[in-house]
């Protein structure tokens, strides 16, 4: 919505207007399609009359070069410094929040944050494999279409734990208590990964997209399967060296990705439009 609405308000205010997009329009075609239709030609309407351009995924960077529009293809910057050094109290309070729904903290701990759907994180994945690794306790953090599915989980398992939705300003501190990540999204650059990197956990994550910017001594790529899930669980639990190198190498790459270093690029491109 910054970008449908900050266009015409920049052009009333008759200041620059840099239009960046971070999600491709596609993520949005769940809605009407003739109401979609209607703001992907505004989409493209606005960025082709920008005094200029970012984009964070490779094919909306590439179509824009099939419609004329030139920009710089930026990646999904993460707060790094957040997440690699999260705040004391953040850490404290997510331990009693985790504490007080029963969660084991002496188990190794594998969490999901974020949206709670199906088609795009398989959730009802993620919880069957946790019916097989009773070893093993499973942390949900976030809301959405699967949210009852979730905490019925959470109901009949004592290793599966649903939390509920808290301010980001918490998330590092549930990641701080954590040893795997999961992010079954088939995109180029889901911000959760870098967040889980930059926090020092490891990622299980689906092959596709992600493996044009992780490759597997990044993060571990699996098919979205219970039955694999949980092998590839007992896995790292066993091989806790191998989990420790996985995690540090996903961490240099958020580091890379900081905003202190992508910021740097952001600039530049907000001095060229007011030079």
């Amino acid at each position: 919505m910054g970008l449908y609405i900050g266009y015409p308000l920049a052009r009333l205010l008759r200041k620059p207007f840099v239009g960046t997009v971070s999600d491709p329009i596609s993520d949005i075609n769940d809605l009407p399609q003739p109401l979609f239709n209607l703001l992907r030609r505004y989409e493209w309407f606005v960025l082709a009359h920008a005094d200029a351009c970012s984009f964070t995924y490779q094919a909306t960077y590439e179509e824009a070069r099939r419609r004329g529009i030139k920009g710089r293809k930026l990646p999904n910057a993460v707060n790094y410094d957040q997440f690699a050094d999260p705040d004391p109290d953040a850490v404290e309070c997510a331990r009693k929040l985790l504490e007080k729904d029963s969660v084991d903290l002496n188990k190794p701990v594998a969490i999901y944050v974020g949206g709670l759907t199906e088609s795009t994180y398989k959730m009802s994945t993620i919880v069957t494999a946790a019916e097989q690794r009773l070893d093993w306790e499973f942390v949900f953090v976030g809301e959405g279409e699967q949210r009852e599915m979730v905490a019925e989980a959470a109901r009949e398992h004592p290793n599966v734990h649903y939390l509920g939705a808290f301010e980001y300003d918490l998330m590092p501190g549930f990641l701080a208590h954590a040893d795997i990540g999961f992010c079954f999204k088939d995109a180029e650059q889901p911000l959760k990964v870098m967040e889980y990197g930059a926090a020092g956990v490891a990622t299980i994550a689906q092959p596709g997209n992600l493996q044009t910017r992780l490759n597997d001594d990044e993060a571990v790529f699996i098919e979205p399967d219970p039955d694999v899930i949980a092998e590839t669980l007992a896995n790292l639990a066993a091989n806790p060296v191998e989990r420790e190198r996985l995690a540090h190498n996903l961490q240099r790459h958020a580091e890379n990705v900081s905003w202190k270093a992508v910021g740097e690029e952001f600039y530049e491109i907000l001095e060229e439009v007011v030079a």
